[in-house]
Formats: C-alpha cells, sequence, structure tokens
C-alpha cells in the first residue's frame, strides 16, 4: 500500500482565503530526497506563488495540516500533525529489511525478522552506526 498524505495551509492574503493542498506520495519524496522537503515551499510552487512574494511571507506564519493519511503514514498522524521523523525513521527501517529479507532467508533461513527481534535491533543498529559514519 502507497504512504500517502494531504499537506494543506489555510491562510487569508488580502481579504481572500486561500487553502494550498497537496497529496504526498511520501515513498516518492522518500526515494528522492531521503526525507521530506521543505513543504511550505513545495506548495507555494504548486500554486503559483511566488517566494519574494508577501502573500508567501504570510504563508509562512501558518503550520502545515495534515490529513488523509495512507499506508503507514497513517500512525504518524495525530490531530492534522505528522511525525515526519517517526516516519521517515520507519520507512527507512522497512527498506533496510525489505533489502536484506532475501539475505536473511538464504543464509540464515528467517522468514521473518520480527520473530527475533534481537538480532532486528541489532541489524538496525549496525546500519545505523554505518549510516552516521
Amino acid at each position: 500500500m502507497a504512504n500517502n498524505i494531504t499537506a494543506t495551509i489555510d491562510f487569508y492574503f488580502k481579504g481572500k482565503h486561500f487553502t494550498p493542498s497537496v497529496t504526498l506520495i511520501l515513498d516518492d519524496l522518500m526515494q528522492q530526497h531521503g526525507c521530506t522537503p521543505d513543504l511550505h515551499q513545495m506548495l507555494a510552487k504548486l500554486h503559483n506563488i511566488d517566494s519574494y512574494s508577501y502573500e508567501y511571507e504570510i504563508m509562512l506564519t501558518e503550520d502545515v495540516q495534515f490529513s488523509d493519511a495512507k499506508g503507514l503514514a497513517i500512525s504518524y498522524l495525530n490531530e492534522g500533525t505528522f511525525d515526519f521523523a517517526g516516519f521517515e525513521q520507519k520507512w527507512h527501517e522497512l527498506q533496510l529489511f525489505n533489502t536484506l529479507a532475501p539475505m536473511i532467508k538464504q543464509q540464515l533461513e528467517i522468514d521473518d525478522i520480527d520473530q527475533h527481534p534481537k538480532f532486528k535491533s541489532i541489524i538496525i543498529a549496525a546500519y545505523q552506526a554505518g549510516k552516521n559514519k
């Protein structure tokens, strides 16, 4: 299942109500960037709001609201806020185990790494250590 979420900024400028919105395909964003890009800037660009305008400055004062989560994103949506750090960490972990699953099965005959939590935590720790170097 795809990991999607809708991001919206609700603001007023010169008496007009604006609600620029975009459905984020989180898997694509993570594969392209490794993390989530600046959403204010993304929404402005998608909705033709010049980043050197007063409209953009007003938009920057408002928080991005999130809704309509799908897939893994559901677990990280809470009352209009989205835990990007938690989502990104879990997404990277799942990608790691998708890559390693065939090797783990072949070498260790383990079909479900979740049945071996200590081994799983060692793999995650090793991955993080390598990533931090």
